[in-house]
C-alpha cells in the first residue's frame, strides 16, 4: 500500500476508543500497524496485561513481541527516524516508554507482561482460571495427538452398553449389526468423534421421524448397490454364479433380515440360480 495514500486510515485504526478490520494485501505492513496500535494502548492503560493480541501460531506471537521490545528499546534514542512510518512506530513507542517508567512495567526485563498469545494458549489460560467447583480437574493441557483420548471415550461409551438405560439398545444394535466385533464398533466411535465438528450441529434438536428413517435407508441402498456393482463389475463372469449359490444358501440360514448377506444375495445385478 502506498504510505501517503492510506495514511489517514492508518491513523484512524491507532485510535484504541474505536475497533477495526483491516484488510490488505500480504506485505502492506499490516502486523506494522497492529504492532502501532498496541504500542498506543500501551501508553493508556494501567497495566500492560490490560492490553491483548492473538496471533494463530507461535512464531507470529515471538515475532510480535520481539517487535514491539525492538520498537521500545529504539525509542530510548532521542533521535527519530527519518522515515515517516517508522518515525510513527517510533512516536508511539516513546510515549508507551514514558508509561512503562512511569508505572514501573519495567517491560525489558520482564517481556511475558505482553500477552501477545495464540489463540490455543489463551483459551489455555481461561481455561485454568476456572474454579474448584467447576469440577474442571488438573490444569488442561494441548494434546498434539488425541487419538488416545478418543479410544477412551469409545471404550467408556461402550461400557454403558450393560448398565446405561438410553445408551444399552442402541449400542446393542450396533453390535448385533456388526457381528458383535467389540474393535470394529469402537473404531466407529472414534472415527464419530475424530470428525464431531462435522456432524454435531447437525444433530442438535434432531428427531428420526419415519421420512427421514425412509431417506437415510435409501441412501444406504444406494450406496450398498454401487459397491457391489463395482464388485461384480471386476468379478470374473464365472465366479458369479458360483457366489451367488453361496450367497443365497447363506442368505436362506439367517434369521436377521439386515444380514449383510441378504443384501448380497438379492443384490438385482446378479443373476438368479437358474441364471447362473
Amino acid at each position: 500500500m502506498n504510505a501517503v495514500v492510506d495514511a489517514p486510515q492508518r491513523e484512524a485504526a491507532l485510535d484504541p476508543r474505536r475497533s477495526f478490520i483491516v484488510q490488505a494485501p500480504a506485505g502492506s505492513g499490516k502486523t506494522g500497524l497492529l504492532i502501532q496500535r498496541l504500542l498506543r494502548l500501551l501508553a493508556v492503560v494501567e497495566r500492560p496485561e490490560e492490553v491483548l493480541a492473538i496471533t494463530f501460531t507461535r512464531k507470529a506471537a515471538a515475532e510480535m513481541r520481539r517487535r514491539v521490545l525492538e520498537a521500545l528499546e529504539r525509542a530510548a534514542d532521542p533521535a527519530p527516524p527519518e522515515e515517516d512510518n517508522e518515525r510513527k512506530t517510533w512516536e508511539l513507542a516513546r510515549a508507551a516508554l514514558e508509561r512503562d517508567r512511569a508505572r514501573e512495567w519495567q517491560l525489558a526485563r520482564n517481556a511475558a507482561r505482553l500477552r501477545i498469545l495464540t489463540i490455543d494458549a489463551l483459551c489455555t489460560s481461561l481455561a485454568r482460571q476456572m474454579p474448584v467447583l467447576s469440577r474442571l480437574g488438573a490444569a488442561p493441557a494441548i494434546v498434539e495427538d488425541s487419538a488416545d483420548l478418543f479410544r477412551e471415550a469409545a471404550e467408556r461409551t461402550l461400557a454403558l452398553v450393560e448398565r446405561d438405560e438410553v445408551v444399552s439398545p442402541l449400542a446393542r444394535l450396533v453390535l448385533r449389526h456388526l457381528d458383535g466385533d467389540w474393535s470394529a464398533v469402537r473404531g466407529l466411535v472414534e472415527g464419530m468423534l475424530r470428525r464431531r465438528d462435522q456432524w454435531m450441529r447437525r444433530i442438535e434438536g434432531f428427531t428420526a421421524d419415519a421420512e427421514v428413517r425412509h431417506a437415510l435407508e435409501e441412501s444406504f441402498r444406494n450406496e450398498r448397490a454401487r459397491i457391489m456393482q463395482r464388485a461384480n463389475d471386476l468379478m470374473p463372469g464365472e465366479l458369479v454364479g458360483e457366489v451367488c449359490r453361496h450367497a443365497r444358501y447363506a442368505a436362506g440360514h439367517v434369521e436377521d433380515p439386515s444380514s449383510p448377506l441378504r443384501a448380497l444375495a438379492d443384490f438385482e445385478g446378479y443373476p438368479s440360480a437358474d441364471e447362473a
